[in-house]
């Protein structure tokens, strides 16, 4: 991929994703004989909608789509499989991939909800509050109270779950003011490792889909579920 600029991909996506940029962005560090050891850099390519609401980024090591505007999983897989995918087979035919996920970073935020005067503790499952659901740590202030776990889910797939209170900065576009607002971070990251034929993305792309909805919903309290607007997830 990064033999020359990818403008044969880009002219595949280009009706969808016209704006074209390109940033240099670190490697992670590797674990070498029990030392870290800087990696050096990668291009990540990047297609964005005219919109700016979607993002396809491209590197030598993974293609990933992402948006701030999900509505429905119908939608984004539509987008993923028919445009964002084929070009890429048809472009680099690769002979398989190494990792499929998806992940959704959720902020609830209750405030936005009409539940304010509602604690964490009423919204959101005990397993996930860590030491926010203990009843003597009940009336601290949590300013960060973060679990990371990971585990394996039905039909073989694995998951990164991430939660906790969280601040989510808002940037109105107009005036550039940046509000922070408080919320709880419900970060899930659900995948498939190891050689996977390019024949079974679609079906594993759908797995991981069902497990990252039913961690959400195994996660978010009724209360909190009945005032969210209804949705497809």
């Amino acid at each position: 991929i990064e033999a020359h600029e990818p403008a044969d991909f880009q002219d595949a996506i280009r009706q969808a994703y016209p704006q074209y940029g390109k940033k240099l962005e670190p490697l992670p560090p590797k674990n070498v004989g029990g030392k870290m050891v800087e990696q050096g850099t990668v291009n990540n390519y990047q297609f964005v909608s005219a919109e700016g609401q979607w993002r396809v980024s491209l590197t030598k090591g993974f293609i990933a789509l992402s948006t701030y505007g999900y509505t429905r999983w119908e939608d984004f897989a539509q987008r993923l499989d028919r445009v964002v995918l084929a070009a890429f087979i048809e472009t680099y035919q690769p002979s398989y991939f190494s990792r499929v996920g998806l992940r959704y970073m959720n902020a609830l935020n209750k405030d936005a909800v009409g539940l304010e005067e509602s604690s964490w503790r009423d919204l959101i499952a005990p397993g996930y509050l860590g030491l926010m659901g203990d009843d003597d740590s009940a009336r601290q202030n949590f300013i960060k109270c973060e679990q990371t776990v990971t585990a394996t889910m039905p039909g073989g797939a694995k998951a990164n779950i991430k939660c906790g209170p969280g601040l989510l900065r808002k940037v109105d576009n107009r005036t550039r003011q940046v509000e922070e607002l408080k919320v709880f971070l419900l970060d899930l990251d659900v995948f498939f490792d190891g050689k996977m034929p390019l024949g079974q993305v679609a079906g594993a792309l759908n797995i991981v889909h069902d497990n990252a909805g039913s961690l959400f919903a195994g996660a978010v309290r009724r209360p909190l579920l009945d005032a969210m607007e209804p949705m497809d997830a």
